[in-house]
């Protein structure tokens, strides 16, 4: 998959998430452009590796953060002092890639 594509889905589903408007996973699934199954996978995906607090809330019927936030995707401009702690574009303290819930 184009990682616009990805990107874009992402995106997607922060604002979904957002408004607590996602649904049940086949709706979600139906909204994304993807099959349920894939939507499983893409969720684990970033629960996983961008710790990513998603958790589906049976009352309202759709996804949610369990605390504050939202997933930033793209550019942002950093400080010469953010940048000297930053190697290859993941942090030398943690070793994660460099997208963070905030």
């Amino acid at each position: 998959m184009a990682l616009h594509t990805y990107l874009n889905r992402i995106r997607r589903l922060d604002a979904m998430i957002q408004r607590k408007s996602t649904g049940p996973p086949e709706q979600l699934a139906r909204k994304l452009g993807i099959s349920e199954r894939w939507l499983y996978k893409f969720l684990r995906e970033l629960k996983e590796e961008f710790d990513c607090p998603i958790t589906y809330d049976h009352y309202r019927k759709s996804y949610v953060y369990e605390e504050r936030g939202k997933f930033i995707v793209g550019f942002e401009s950093i400080s010469n002092r953010q940048q000297k702690e930053i190697s290859g574009g993941t942090l030398r303290k943690s070793e994660r890639p460099y997208l963070f819930v905030q």
